[in-house]
């Protein structure tokens, strides 16, 4: 069986969670020697969330022996196995699973309507149908971006100030925005790196619209970007002195919510599903000038 020892041991758990964690894991990540010990698993699995999941794995490492269409969404769970963290994975596997059928279902069709209307509209680059068809390929890379938050993560130890160095180069500043750093410049964590590429550029274009929005004073108030360590936890601190934040925070997080004409609202909840992806937690401080955006994730991988 070539599978680590941790996702063997959370296969054979007693635990609905962990199983379910380590059948979302092998969804993304399964190789070819996975199939025996996968069926194996998939054999004496009694919760259908996490037969579910194993069956994806299943066509992730042998695709002759998966299903040729998406599966269903399981229709009910033991509530014996539906406690609060086994809830969150669930949720977690529900939107990805149900994003990644939006996307197998619209994707094709958003790309027949752009190239029809390419062909029969004079003009097109100029018309409203392109606008309209942008914002359609928009909201299908957020769908995109919502998916890769809600999968598995993949865990590597990186030294988080270079790590935030090349985030930072993707980047465009136009003075006089600036961004101070803040933090040790040699610090090793843990982490899924896209998920936390996607969080923290979100802070920081989130900080950065509240700083331009400043009728004067930019220069005077720049973006500070800070990171540490507990003994427990990795952290990132985007702090800015815009305009702050004018939504409602209880719903901040929900999709769809946004305080920002022609937006999406999808930036906060994929970060929070990012974080949370990797058991951690965002956090949003509204002061009285800008806000403090938050990131916090366990420091070292479970065992």
């Amino acid at each position: 069986m070539s599978l680590g020892d941790a996702v063997s041991r959370r296969l054979r758990s007693t635990n609905a969670r962990e199983r379910l964690e380590a059948a979302r894991y092998l969804a993304n990540h399964a190789k070819a020697g996975d199939a025996p010990a996968i069926r194996e698993a998939l054999a004496r699995e009694t919760v259908s969330w996490v037969s579910g999941a194993l069956r994806r794995a299943l066509e992730k490492c042998s695709p002759s022996a998966g299903l040729t269409t998406p599966s269903p969404l399981p229709s009910q769970v033991d509530r014996d196995d539906f406690t609060e963290d086994f809830a969150a994975e669930v949720y977690a596997e529900a939107l990805e699973t149900t994003t990644a059928q939006l996307l197998h279902e619209v994707e094709p069709l958003v790309g027949s309507i752009k190239l029809a209307a390419e062909g029969d509209i004079p003009n097109y680059e100029q018309s409203l149908t392109k606008t309209f068809v942008d914002r359609l390929d928009s909201l299908l890379e957020a769908l995109s971006r919502l998916r890769r938050a809600a999968s598995a993560p993949k865990l590597e130890e990186f030294d988080l100030s270079v790590f935030i160095d090349d985030v930072l180069a993707e980047l465009v500043l136009v003075p006089p925005m600036n961004i101070k750093r803040a933090g040790p410049d040699y610090l090793v964590v843990v982490g899924d790196k896209t998920l936390l590429r996607m969080c923290i550029l979100n802070g920081l274009r989130n900080a950065i619209d509240a700083t331009g929005a400043l009728a004067d004073g930019i220069d005077q108030a720049p973006i500070t970007l800070a990171w540490g360590t507990t003994n427990k936890e990795a952290w990132i601190s985007i702090l800015d002195l815009g305009i702050g934040f004018g939504g409602s925070l209880s719903r901040a997080f929900d999709i769809g919510t946004t305080t920002k004409e022609g937006h999406l609202g999808m930036g906060l909840a994929i970060t929070q599903q990012s974080i949370k992806s990797m058991s951690g937690r965002v956090v949003l401080v509204p002061n009285q000038r800008g806000a403090r955006f938050e990131l916090r994730w366990p420091i070292a991988r479970e065992t």
